[in-house]
């Protein structure tokens, strides 16, 4: 069993949403000491599935999806856990409306996601065309119009 939550981001997260704290503590209640971000985001791609069908609550919609570009943006694992916690559980009826106020790194990360590529292989390629290309950079001689 792992320690009781104490990730920041989902801290973070808690305090930008007061509206989400029941489904939070409930979360706990449930999962006690097992409790994961994974699970947190899971569950919060369905308070926000609940909130594009009922059309409901839009400042709560956009503080949200607000809360998940911080998180993807702010944290070294945050990518990934965004990508695969929580953006695959938006349902596709949700997704449309769901883009409409997302962030760059947010966005980047569901067209990744929606069109069934995974971050890895993405900072895998970037980082392997980084590397071809930094050879080349270092090679061109000084004066050179390449980079």
């Amino acid at each position: 069993m792992r320690p009781p939550i104490d990730d920041a981001a989902i801290m973070a997260l808690r305090s930008e949403l007061p509206e989400f704290e029941d489904r939070y503590l409930d979360l706990l209640d449930i999962y006690d000491e097992d409790l994961t971000p994974d699970i947190v985001l899971m569950e919060l791609a369905d308070f926000v599935a609940n909130l594009v069908a009922t059309r409901d609550m839009e400042a709560v919609l956009e503080r949200c999806l607000a809360a998940v570009e911080n998180l993807a943006a702010g944290t070294e694992e945050g990518p990934e856990i965004v990508a695969y916690a929580f953006f695959n559980e938006i349902p596709l009826g949700s997704r449309e409306v769901v883009r409409s106020y997302l962030g760059p790194v947010s966005t980047h990360l569901a067209e990744l996601m929606y069109r069934g590529e995974s971050p890895e292989d993405i900072t895998s390629r970037d980082g392997d065309e980084q590397a071809r290309a930094e050879p080349a950079a270092k090679a061109a001689p000084s004066g050179s119009l390449t980079p």
